[in-house]
This record gives structure tokens, sequence and C-alpha cells, in this order.
């Protein structure tokens, strides 16, 4: 991590002579004896919400006062690593600090770290690509655009992107962003503002309980709950042709497909998730290649076995209309039926079940 230090030494007896004359009592520092009782301190302050950390260490300095400064500058450093370690276990990311040091006696010395909001940034930290991908998910139901997540050297940015590609209905001009501070997360790409993405999500998710009211009855089994979202799709979406992948369209979405009622295959897969999800089925949108060119599809749970539904595909085009009969080629194929197929491929890594499983 790069510092920006600000550094501001002195010796103490002046000082506290001159304190002393003033009336003045000097506000009294923590005293540490070894590296478990600095972390200790730290760990207090941050978790007390203090604009600095101040602690006395016991330590040998140069008699020479020049060579005892730069003694307690270098020590600063390793006091600084302690200090990062202490921040991020309190949600807080170090960008630099401002300290004093002063040296009471060659054995002694006090400092004070600045740890404001000028040099900590709230972060919430990421352990494991699971936390991350569930925080993720979290983030995006949430349309939560403003916390920084992170990890070193933003290490989980890329699960972030694929939280986001297996969940389009969450999707509505989404970007991520990375800092080189580790520091990531959502925010809306300028399309949409958040409140028209909350505006679009709403009417999109009370559709969804309304079409699942109407289509799921009492007694279905999963896969007939997954076929009739299926059928619905098919008979109530018309694919939308010749839409420009540069910017922002509803047909993209989960909105596009159960209010506008056209979308293409990521607006499809959006609604898909959306439904089955509602109807406690665990799904995931699949981005791979169909037919010669970029496609999206699903990929559901169901006990213990998982399905791949292209409702795209099974949608004809032109379109047929509600009365038309729906397709079943591509419902509920095990990835054996499907590869047969020599029409989809995919990255079995990136979609794997244990996304499925998280969803």
């Amino acid at each position: 991590m790069n510092k920006r230090w600000r550094q501001r030494a002195g010796v103490c007896l002046l000082v506290l002579v001159c304190a002393l004359l003033a009336g003045v009592v000097p506000v009294r520092a923590a005293t540490a004896h070894d590296e478990a009782e600095i972390r200790g301190i730290m760990d207090q302050a941050f978790a007390n919400g203090d604009l600095e950390v101040k602690l006395t260490v016991y330590r040998t300095f140069s008699v020479n006062e020049y060579q005892a400064k730069q003694e307690a500058d270098n020590y600063a450093s390793e006091l600084m690593k302690l200090l990062e370690e202490a921040a991020l276990k309190n949600g807080k990311l170090m960008n630099g600090t401002s300290y004093i040091v002063e040296i009471t006696d060659s054995r002694m010395a006090t400092y004070r770290f600045d740890i404001s909001s000028q040099f900590t940034k709230k972060v919430t930290v990421l352990s494991s690509e699971k936390t991350a991908y569930a925080r993720a998910l979290k983030a995006l139901k949430k349309r939560d655009y403003s916390t920084n997540f992170y990890a070193e050297n933003a290490m989980y940015h890329d699960t972030f992107v694929l939280a986001l590609q297996h969940h389009p209905e969450y999707n509505y001009g989404i970007m991520i962003w990375k800092s080189a501070d580790g520091t990531f997360g959502y925010r809306p790409s300028g399309d949409l503002s958040a409140s028209a993405i909350k505006s679009k999500m709403k009417k999109a998710d009370a559709k969804a309980d309304a079409v699942l009211k109407k289509i799921i009855k009492k007694g279905m089994t999963n896969k007939q709950k997954l076929k009739a979202i299926h059928d619905y799709l098919v008979k109530n979406c018309v694919y939308k042709e010749r839409v420009s992948a540069g910017s922002y369209h509803d047909a993209f979405t989960a909105y596009g497909c159960l209010i506008n009622k056209e979308a293409v295959c990521q607006g499809y897969a959006a609604a898909f998730n959306l439904l089955a999800l509602k109807a406690g089925i665990r799904s995931i949108a699949v981005t791979g290649d169909a037919g010669g060119a970029s496609h999206a599809w699903n990929y559901v749970k169901n006990g213990s076995s998982y399905y791949y539904i292209d409702a795209t595909w099974d949608d004809p085009v032109p379109d047929g209309g509600s009365k038309a009969k729906v397709m079943q080629e591509y419902f509920y194929l095990t990835q054996k039926q499907l590869e047969k197929k020599h029409t989809h491929t995919w990255d079995k890594t990136e979609n794997a079940k244990k996304y499925v499983d998280m969803a």
C-alpha cells in the first residue's frame, strides 16, 4: 500500500514543561510493553471510533537527539503495519497517516497516529470467495451502491462480476468498479439513476408475484413449477431483435421481459431467475454461446440434481403468441443432454453447481 506520510517529531521534555507552565495536563497515552499490547491499544481505538491512536512504547533509542528521531521514525513504519491490520480488523482501510512522536528519554517514546476519516476509508473486508459471492448477491438485492468492499489486490473483484452475470434480475445498467487500493463494488453506470433502478425492480418484482399467483398451483412439483415459468415466458414475451448492446435497454432486464413483454436472451434469463427464486427454486443465468452468438440461459437445482432451461430458444421467431404450442426442446436438460445437441457452449467452471447452490 502506498503511504502518504506527514511526519512531525519533536523532543518531549520542552513540550511537557511548556504544558505544565500553562496549567494544561497532557493527554495520557496507553502504555504498551510488547506487540500484543500495541495491537490491543490499536484495536480498541478503532473500536471506540477514536480519531487517533495514542500509545507510549518502551524501546531503547540513541542518546543522540538526531539519531533517536531517525530510530523513532523507522519504528513508526513498523507500527504503521500493525495499524493497518487493526484498521482492517475493524472495517477500516488506512490510506496513509499523520503521526507525532515524542521521545521522553532514551527508553520511551509516545506516538500519536491520526486515524480520522482523512486517512481511513470504511470497508467491508472479504476473506473468501464464498463470502464474497454472498456479499455480492446481498448488495445487488439491496441495491447497495455505496459499500466499499475490500480484499488484498481486489482479489474478489471477479467474483462480483460473476455474481452479476449469474443474476441479471438485479442488473439495470449496473457496473463493477475497482480501485488501486484494493476496494471495489457496484454502482449504477449512469444510464439509470438509483431511484429509476429501484422503481423498475419494484415493478418487475410485483409483476413476478402476480404471475406466480396465476401460474403456480397447489401441489405442483418443482419440475412442474419450472415448466409453468418456462411456458409463461415463451407465451408472453416476444424476442426483441436488433438491440444495441452498447448501452442500457429494458430488453436486457426482467422488467423488459415481464412488463414490456419483449426481451433478448438476458431478459428472459433474468425474468426466469426472478420467478424461479420466488417459487423457492435456485437458479442462475449461464452465459455462453449458442448458434454462433453470445447467449444466456438458466441453470436450476431440483433436489440434488441440476438442469438447464433455455426459454429463449424454445420461443420461436416470429413469435407464435399465447395460443401457440410451446416447444420443450430446451427444457429441463442435463449437462450431457445439452452438450449432445451441439448448439450451446459455456464455461463449466464459471457456471458451476456451487453458484447455483448459493443462489
